[in-house]
């Protein structure tokens, strides 16, 4: 009962390999020395690859964006730029898919109007500029989806837009 459970890691990075056991802190220790043992880069890869952190992005998107429990996102009740707006609404379905809350993880032009309470004119002229800087795609459906650098500027925006005005007057 006084015995802490265990945490038991194998790890495979090419012809290396290792087992690792112990409680968690002396596992994830070992795990880190061994991976930058066999790729020495890794650190350095980690600084300068950029790779969403979802479960993050998750938690700054509370209070600004909302799915309803039948899988669609909720108009968002923020006063922002054409473009934010898209951006954000993108950014809610990529990360309303990945939860596993919604049914994908595109929006059509009509879906991104009802969710920005834009015009439809206004959102088909903003669609190509954001694909142009590479911040959406247009999918083979005829939809879009955010980018890996949509989601990089749509976090800064998120960032700048709650250090204006508390978590609690963002509701949507």
């Amino acid at each position: 009962m006084g015995e802490r459970s265990k945490l038991r890691v194998r790890i495979e990075f090419g012809e290396a390999k290792a087992d690792l056991e112990g409680d968690v802190d002396q596992v994830t220790e070992a795990a880190i020395r061994f991976l930058t043992q066999v790729y020495p880069n890794l650190e350095i890869v980690q600084r300068i690859v950029y790779t969403p952190d979802l479960a993050r992005i998750t938690q700054e998107l509370v209070g600004i964006v909302q799915i309803t429990s039948e899988g669609s996102m909720i108009a968002l009740k923020l006063e922002l730029p054409t473009r934010d707006a898209i951006c954000l609404a993108l950014l809610g379905s990529h990360v309303g898919n990945w939860l596993r809350k919604l049914p994908k993880a595109t929006l059509s032009s009509n879906e991104l109007a009802r969710i920005t309470k834009k015009k439809p004119k206004t959102i088909s002229n903003e669609v190509p500029r954001l694909i142009a800087e590479g911040l959406a795609e247009r999918t083979t459906e005829g939809e879009y989806q955010i980018t890996t650098s949509g989601i990089r500027r749509t976090e800064e925006m998120i960032r700048k837009l709650t250090q204006k005005q508390p978590k609690d007057s963002l509701s949507i």
